[in-house]
């Protein structure tokens, strides 16, 4: 790099950086402020409501794991209404023996989903309808053809239950081909199986009691479906690069030249070096973050 005829801030290689550094930085902050870049979602969210979510009381009692459940999805729609200029699009359906209905169809109406949830919470006959066991591999094969039907969102299952039960391999295989996450909350216990479900298909797994569900739901699940933080570490990333351009002169200059004397050459070639090393390693660095947005925003 030849020697500087002029103030550094005077050259392209300054003023183009910086404008681009400009740039990246205003989209950082109005994505990590204003949530720019959130993906649009559906849920399909199962509830075991198997007779040891209510066993010793009635269905649906008070102060059960099933009460603490339904208490935990209306906390969901009531934030997902509340909180999203474009909610989630969820539809629930409980779990036993058998897979059952809680609302018709996904949907993203607050009124609609409360409306028929409690319908269904109120047939006198879903107890049997649904049964007494615990049905995982079902449940989740349930959700993945509910959800496979949906297009242009983010596919989450989320699943409550209290039960250790097998997951059938296939299953699991099925819903990665369909890309759906599988998301579990275990009540009162560890399930290697449904951890691992989680894991295979990129969900989240969490275990703890049941007074917890509604913490759960609200501020890791909620929060986790909606988040656009591969945007956020994607303009970091960019606003990096474009910093690192930026440094190129002054580095040149008063580091590599001004402190360590050392030749105008070797200065030039290892301040673009700089450059080009952060070029090339922050995309890799956000790959295993996050991914990037432009393959997948979910």
């Amino acid at each position: 790099m030849s020697k500087f005829r002029r103030s550094f801030w005077l050259y392209p290689l300054f003023q183009i950086p910086l404008i681009v550094f400009g740039v990246c930085l205003v989209a950082t902050v109005l994505c990590s402020l204003l949530g720019l870049g959130r993906p649009s979602v559906a849920v399909a969210i199962a509830l075991d409501m198997s007779n040891s979510t209510y066993e010793g009381k009635s269905f649906n009692a008070p102060d059960t794991v099933m009460a603490q459940e339904v208490a935990a999805v209306r906390s969901y729609i009531e934030q997902n209404s509340q909180q999203l200029k474009s909610p989630n699009n969820i539809q629930i359906f409980g779990f036993g023996d058998r897979v059952i209905p809680l609302t018709n169809s996904f949907t993203s109406d607050r009124q609609k989903l409360e409306a028929e949830l409690n319908l269904a919470l109120a047939n006198p006959n879903l107890s049997s309808q649904i049964g007494t066991e615990t049905n995982l591999s079902q449940s989740i094969d349930q959700g993945t053809k509910l959800l496979s039907n949906i297009q242009d969102r983010c596919r989450e299952l989320l699943l409550v239950t209290d039960g250790v039960a097998e997951v059938i391999p296939s299953v699991l295989t099925q819903a990665v081909a369909q890309k759906v996450k599988i998301n579990a909350v275990v009540v009162g216990a560890n399930a290697p199986q449904i951890k691992s479900a989680t894991d295979i298909t990129n969900g989240i797994y969490l275990s703890g009691e049941s007074n917890n569900l509604q913490i759960f739901f609200k501020d890791i699940f909620f929060t986790s479906f909606n988040s656009n933080v591969k945007w956020v570490y994607f303009w970091r990333g960019c606003t990096w690069i474009a910093l690192m351009w930026l440094i190129i002169l002054p580095l040149d200059k008063w580091v590599f030249q001004g402190l360590i004397n050392l030749p105008m050459n070797l200065s030039g070639q290892l301040a673009l070096g700089n450059a080009l090393f952060w070029t090339v390693v922050t995309p890799l660095i956000l790959w295993q973050l996050s991914g990037l947005p432009f393959f997948s925003n979910c």
